[in-house]
């Protein structure tokens, strides 16, 4: 997954831009530009974006992801804006491709990820498949290092 940053358009007017860090890192995502909304209702933005992220087969990039709100998006309302920030992260992180004038329309959100307008770079079977390799990877890691531990127990109770 790359990281970096892009800048869309709502219906040509209202500006969104994305960043991502490049450090790897626990996910998390933050807004400027919302001036006048409450907490509650940027836990919720936050949680329509992962969830409609997910549901569409994309992945949560695991680094900091920061999210600039232009004034001039405000107008087409906060459910536009979410479908716009999460096409932005999927953009940023390399998933997806910038749409023809980095223009997307303004369409509100669905928790099933439809209106995101496009599919995930790699699909949902190569995506299993990569991580099934990197969990059994995982487990002969696991595996290999027990081994290693269990012969050097036992060269203690064979020193006592």
């Amino acid at each position: 997954m790359s990281n970096g940053s892009c800048s869309l358009l709502i219906e040509g007017k209202g500006k969104i831009s994305v960043s991502i860090d490049k450090c790897p890192s626990m996910p998390s995502m933050s807004f400027t530009g919302l001036q006048g909304r409450g907490m509650g209702r940027v836990v919720e933005e936050k949680a329509a974006i992962r969830c409609a992220l997910r549901q569409a087969g994309f992945d949560i990039p695991m680094a900091n992801v920061r999210i600039h709100i232009d004034e001039s998006a405000h107008e087409f309302g906060h459910k536009c804006i979410e479908n716009a920030c999460a096409q932005g992260i999927a953009i940023a992180s390399g998933q997806a491709k910038m749409p023809a004038g980095g223009r997307v329309s303004a369409v509100e959100i669905e928790i099933d990820g439809s209106t995101l307008g496009f599919e995930p770079a790699k699909d949902r079977l190569e995506r299993s498949l990569d991580n099934l390799c990197d969990e059994k990877q995982a487990e002969a890691d696991l595996i290999e290092g027990d081994k290693g531990r269990e012969t050097r127990f036992v060269g203690k109770e064979i020193e006592r």
